[in-house]
């Protein structure tokens, strides 16, 4: 049986850090759609917020705003293609 890490006890030490320095728990904390996102990337994979949309059945909108979230915490690294519309395109990847 796989141990569940949301009840598996907490380190002591990583309880005391997160008590030293709680404004940065929020930082690394995910919410369970965001690590939805995660899984669905794969090692070496570069992915568009239109690829996870349709992977986690989510809007394109709101797998833009799960991928940058992701990126500003250091989760995915992302680069910017132009579009042959105009603007940007965002790619993201595992970092």
């Amino acid at each position: 049986m796989k141990n569940n890490p949301n009840t598996a006890p907490i380190a002591p030490r990583l309880s005391e850090i997160a008590r030293e320095v709680p404004q940065q728990v929020n930082r690394v904390r995910l919410s369970k759609t965001q690590l939805r996102v995660l899984e669905s990337i794969k090692r070496g994979e570069t992915v568009t917020p239109y690829e996870i949309a349709n992977r986690c059945e989510i809007s394109t909108s709101f797998a833009s705003t799960l991928l940058k979230r992701l990126f500003e915490k250091t989760y995915l690294v992302r680069r910017s293609e132009s579009s042959r519309f105009g603007g940007l395109t965002y790619l993201y990847c595992l970092g």
